[in-house]
């Protein structure tokens, strides 16, 4: 029976995915990723505390115009304040010292006191303190001749514009790019690993020989990495999906919907660095004669890895517009991990992203090239382990 180049890519493809399939450590492995997404998902929801909220004790009743001005506040930072009403200052002061209000005041107006566990005890002081004197500014323009109307004129004026000049627009979509660098990274390094391993099992167990007999080498790396790399998919993807759509669906996520494009995005760079990474586990894989070489095998690459990883997470996330942060997101191997990265900053241009995109689908073209030659060589080569260097040279 005679195979197209694509028949036989296929038939490799699905003999490794049943494979992978009836593997019981593949399912225990995919079991277990997919408990941890669930996990990531349902524990911080027991857990979850359903927002942030503090307590102010006061004497008797807290006035109703500080609680206005708090009220207020409140609805801007999307907080809950309580109120503690207590007898004298001694237990305003009691109610701070043990915990149960976070802040407390005693006499509202001039001689206001707020009273705090500790100097420096955080945010809510501070804005009950600005609420106090927001609350005697009030009283002070009223008690000065001023209409209601014209108070409540004051009290109207918008805040100045805030213009965001720093290296990120928006640090929510930012953190999901570092995340998706992150995410990236493990996966990157799980599939090719894997791909790796698969390539090496083949051919320290001669069956590489007997699928040779009938296919060609570029049929059988090409078949191997599609169908490894989809085993490896379907274990990332049970971590991910209940993860990644939790955020993104879940009400009240945490997730800025200006970061959803982002995460689609990152996607595709994944299938690009599968693409660009792939074929080169795969022929330093094909080079060794047993198993246990394959982690020495990959070094090079991981290193690679590594690298751009770290340029990724730490070099862009300070300059994302640096000379450095530029390159390593323009030109492989490190594309694929730094430009989601950079591209959540929100300073990249399009072009860029395009021409990136570009670089790294025709890199994985010639990769692929080189690493077939690679493969096709050292794979026929049993007994001992091949060099890079004569897989090169070899004929």
């Amino acid at each position: 029976m005679t195979l197209t180049w694509w028949g036989g890519t296929r038939l490799v493809a699905g003999r490794a995915l049943a494979e992978g399939f009836a593997s019981t450590s593949w399912k225990v492995v995919t079991g277990l990723m997919l408990l941890v997404g669930i996990a990531a998902v349902v524990i911080p929801r027991l857990f979850a505390s359903g927002g942030t909220t503090y307590t102010l004790a006061t004497v008797g009743q807290a006035p109703p115009a500080l609680v206005a001005q708090l009220d207020a506040l409140s609805r801007a930072g999307d907080f809950t304040i309580t109120y503690d009403a207590a007898a004298d200052a001694g237990a305003v002061a009691s109610a701070v010292r043990d915990g149960t209000a976070d802040a407390g005041i005693v006499e509202v107006g001039p001689a206001t006191r707020v009273y705090v566990q500790r100097a420096n005890a955080g945010t809510f002081p501070a804005l009950v303190s600005g609420a106090v004197r927001a609350t005697a500014t009030v009283e002070a323009l009223a008690a000065s001749g001023l209409s209601p109307g014209q108070v409540a004129a004051l009290q109207a004026t918008p805040a100045p514009e805030q213009v965001v000049v720093g290296p990120v627009s928006d640090e929510g979509r930012a953190g999901v790019g570092f995340a998706v660098g992150i995410v990236l990274y493990i996966a990157l390094l799980l599939a090719g690993t894997g791909i790796a391993t698969t390539v090496a099992t083949e051919k320290s167990t001669r069956i590489s020989e007997v699928l040779l007999a009938v296919l060609r080498p570029t049929q059988l790396l090409v078949g191997t990495v599609l169908g490894s790399g989809l085993l490896v998919l379907i274990q990332i993807a049970a971590v991910a999906v209940p993860v990644g759509g939790s955020l993104l669906f879940a009400s009240g996520s945490a997730i800025p919907t200006s970061a959803a494009p982002d995460i689609v995005l990152a996607v595709l760079w994944f299938v690009l660095g599968l693409a660009l990474y792939a074929f080169v586990f795969a022929g330093l894989a094909s080079l060794v004669d047993k198993v246990s070489e394959v982690g020495s095998a990959l070094m090079p690459v991981n290193f690679l890895l590594v690298g751009s990883y770290l340029i990724a997470v730490t070099v862009v996330a300070v300059s994302p517009d640096g000379w450095v942060s530029v390159a390593a997101s323009m030109f492989p191997p490190s594309a694929p991990l730094v430009m989601p990265v950079r591209w959540a900053t929100g300073s990249v241009p399009v072009w860029q992203l395009v021409l990136s995109m570009g670089i790294t689908l025709a890199t994985a073209v010639v990769l692929a090239k080189l690493a077939s030659g690679i493969y096709r060589r050292g794979v026929v080569r049993t007994g001992q382990r091949v060099s890079l260097g004569t897989a090169l040279r070899a004929r």
